[in-house]
């Protein structure tokens, strides 16, 4: 189906899939949906909003009625630098709560939280040049399919037998690597999308990976993918982007593109670390203060009980312990200047191999299991890819899960998992994977059915003991990796972001508490602006390291010269936060009211007693006050009820 109406930027044409029915339907969008929520993640909160007001709040995640869709923005495949990130939105499984825990006060069940994830690489670009803006999918299929998106077409394929394999007697897909590679042999030039056998296995925190290494990580989609049967989409074309004054947009994407050039080339800017280190330039900031920072202290350790460790134990895992390992470049397309990924190998030893450099957010997890072994975290990450398993939340969980055995309450799971041990460590990752072993089968689940099997066979005693191993939780999507009892502006972040508590990427204030923004009022508008930007960002096909403001005069001009839609700065700025609260609207049908923001895991609330940072913890009278400031700045109830969201263009 070719578009009737002159889209720009956008290719206005979306698919909508329908698993059940093995049917696929193309339809031009309506334009408004573009003018309102830009692309990207907006519109696919949009497509979702709709499908949850229709039918009411989603119990089960992983029940045919879930939607999930992937798709792109109308900066992506231009010359704009870093314009290949694409989106993936549903509902997630990994953050819910149907049933109170014990001593938890005021809980009000939540369902599973909207979760969108934005992933760079080639695949969203490719998707693009094979015509789509967004694929839409809803239903299961009754038999195990993939989907081939080809120059304008989406046909539902039966997924090949050599995209399977059996393990522990049970046929289960084969690790990502090899389904990526099979389908780039079957279709050459073209990239693929596809889940892990943990995805297949329903682990509510599977990762969709994409290009062997790039995830759409976080809240479990690739778990949706699995509870619909779909093994991997495929993608290829060679539909260009159209654009509404070429003139005008080659001459403003020239000056974006010097503003990205020198931002990277400024050393006062952290952007200039990034060709470099990458994103572990934040493991030396965290621990020691170094990259622009002050003191550090804030580096995980021993599950979130402290931000700080034996120095000498630390250099085994440095940003310059890295750097040691790193190669070359190997970058999302359409990224110039910024180029943050690089190739990484271990030459020797049991952990051996080649793969990328893992990232800041996921070394930290891993430091918080007191893992010190390098070459270890280089082949958990390689590992964990390969089975299609989200590194922050497993990590997450893997150091409560360490508490736990430290504690004595996993002794009837028959498994060991000590503080530090990288191959117990891979076992357990296996275990969760592939369900191999009780303890697999335990931490499988969402966090808060783990707890309630554990206390299920304890002493009442024993309950709050157990409770105070877990920081996810209430249905929380699992810290991330800057500890959170040191920056009161960024726990407010974890506590308010749409994906879930603890999730890191919607606002970073890290800078700005360390530069000394600290009252309430001022730490929730930072917040919140932040969250606003974040929205926009990613409904436009940016990457979070784009270096230059996005509400600039410029930048709002060259939007409009790539798609003919017109905007001022006012109602620029109006899209991130419709995009927000339409997100935050979605996620109060679902059961979230402001006791599952407002909620603090017990073990936050003790300070920390080593390093710069002793003394600090969550501070609840100060987070009440700076959660009070950000619904009133929001415009929502003092329950964090948001207002019903209307198409304002």
């Amino acid at each position: 189906m070719i578009s009737k109406t002159n889209f720009y930027g956008y290719q206005g044409r979306w698919a909508w899939v329908d698993l059940t029915q093995q049917r696929v339907r193309i339809e031009e969008p309506p334009l408004e949906y573009y003018k309102n929520f830009i692309g990207g993640r907006g519109v696919q909160a949009a497509l979702i909003h709709d499908l949850i007001k229709k039918k009411g709040p989603l119990e089960d995640p992983l029940s045919p009625l879930n939607r999930i869709i992937i798709g792109n923005s109308s900066l992506n495949d231009t010359f704009i630098p870093t314009a290949g990130r694409g989106s993936c939105s549903f509902i997630s499984p990994m953050t819910r709560s149907p049933q109170a825990i014990p001593g938890l006060q005021d809980h009000h069940p939540v369902w599973g939280l909207i979760t969108h994830s934005s992933c760079g690489g080639h695949f969203p670009n490719r998707l693009k040049r094979a015509g789509f803006d967004q694929i839409i999918i809803d239903g299961r299929a009754d038999q195990p399919v993939r989907l081939l998106v080809c120059e304008g077409q989406v046909t539902i394929v039966k997924a090949e037998e050599e995209l399977f394999e059996i393990k522990g007697g049970q046929k289960v897909p084969r690790p990502t690597s090899a389904i990526i590679s099979f389908l780039n042999r079957k279709y050459p030039g073209s990239s693929s999308a596809c889940l892990g056998p943990a995805g297949w296995n329903l682990i509510p925190y599977a990762n969709l990976v994409l290009d062997y290494h790039r995830n759409f990580g976080r809240g479990g989609g690739g778990a949706v993918f699995g509870s619909k049967n779909l093994v991997a989409i495929t993608a290829w074309g060679k539909q260009p982007v159209k654009i509404f004054d070429e003139e005008q947009f080659s001459k403003l994407t020239k000056k974006i593109d010097q503003q990205v050039e020198e931002a990277v080339a400024d050393p006062n800017q952290t952007v200039s670390f990034r060709p470099q280190t990458g994103t572990t330039w934040w493991l030396d900031r965290a621990f020691r203060g170094d990259y622009l920072g002050q003191v550090g202290g804030y580096l995980p350790w021993h599950n979130y009980d402290e931000g700080y460790f034996d120095p000498s134990k630390y250099e085994q895992v440095s940003t310059r312990a890295f750097l040691n390992i790193s190669g070359k470049h190997q970058v999302c397309h359409r990224c110039r200047h910024v180029f943050c990924t690089r190739q990484a190998k271990v030459a020797q030893g049991e952990f051996k191999g080649e793969g990328v450099r893992p990232e800041f957010e996921t070394i930290a997890l891993w430091i918080n299991c007191c893992l010190m072994d390098r070459e270890a975290i280089f082949y958990l990450n390689k590992r964990a890819n390969d089975l299609g398993v989200d590194t922050m939340s497993w990590g997450s969980l893997t150091a409560t899960a360490m508490e736990l055995t430290e504690k004595g309450f996993l002794v009837d799971y028959q498994g060991s998992l000590r503080f530090g041990d990288p191959r117990e460590m891979l076992l357990f990752l296996e275990g969760i994977t592939y369900q191999s072993s009780p303890l697999g089968e335990l931490f499988g689940r969402y966090p808060d059915a783990v707890i309630l099997e554990l206390i299920a066979s304890q002493p009442r005693s024993y309950h709050q003991d157990i409770i105070y191993c877990f920081t996810q939780t209430y249905g929380g999507l699992g810290y991330a990796g800057i500890e959170p009892k040191v920056f009161p502006g960024m726990f407010t972040a974890y506590g308010t972001s749409n994906r879930g508590r603890g999730d890191h990427t919607y606002a970073w204030t890290i800078q700005a508490e360390e530069a000394g923004l600290k009252e309430p009022e001022e730490l929730a508008a930072y917040v919140l602006q932040a969250q606003r930007g974040k929205a926009m960002i990613d409904s436009l096909g940016l990457c979070d390291f784009f270096p230059v403001d996005i509400f600039q005069a410029e930048f709002i001009s060259l939007y409009h010269a790539l798609t003919g839609i017109a905007y001022d700065e006012a109602s620029w700025r109006a899209c991130g936060q419709r995009i927000f609260n339409l997100e935050r609207k979605i996620n109060n049908y679902q059961g979230r009211k402001r006791s599952y923001d407002a909620f603090i895991p017990a073990k936050l609330l003790v300070p920390l007693k080593d390093g710069p940072q002793a003394g600090k913890a969550v501070r609840p009278l100060l987070y009440h006050r700076i959660l009070d400031h950000y619904y009133q700045l929001q415009g929502w109830t003092d329950q964090g009820e948001a207002p019903k969201v209307l198409f304002e263009f």
